[in-house]
């Protein structure tokens, strides 16, 4: 059984972002599956060294899209992704030094970090991009944060 199910609740509205937090689920329910298994710690270790590059990576592209669109969090959100990576890494160190629990720390963690970021951190790049565009116009940084408080 899978840890997590993609649907369209997990759309954010920009067709890479949304492709490669599919992916994240993708990666995640492997992880999941090789140690519900009970796998030997090798293959664990592998999924989740594929699920870090591939979040960082992610995270990357995610970066330079919001720079792109203007969005004036922005280094707000480098910061949350600066602290999951942090986290997951400290996680995999503890892994490799032999901490038997990481496994089940490290699967709440994943499932948490993905869910609480898509659905808070990036709903609200979904929601900068939705009035950037319902305006036809630019969306500047300074007018991002007056249109949240519009919306309020």
């Amino acid at each position: 059984m899978a840890l997590l199910s993609w649907s369209n609740q997990y759309l954010i509205g920009n067709d890479l972002i949304d492709t490669e937090h599919e992916e994240l689920f993708r990666l995640i329910n492997n992880f999941h599956s090789l140690w519900m298994e009970k796998q030997n710690r090798q293959d664990i270790a592998r999924v989740l060294n594929q699920l870090i590059a591939y979040a960082q990576m992610h995270f990357q592209h995610e970066e330079v899209i919001m720079e792109d669109a203007g969005y004036p969090k922005l280094a707000e959100h480098q910061k949350i992704h600066e602290d999951m990576i942090e986290k997951i890494f400290e996680l995999h160190t503890s892994y490799a030094e032999g901490n038997l629990r990481l496994e089940i720390e490290t699967m709440k963690f994943v499932k948490s970090w993905l869910l609480e970021h898509i659905l808070v951190n990036d709903y609200t790049f979904r929601d900068y991009l939705a009035r950037k565009q319902n305006s036809g116009e630019e969306a500047t940084p300074e007018a991002a944060p007056q249109a949240a408080e519009d919306a309020s």
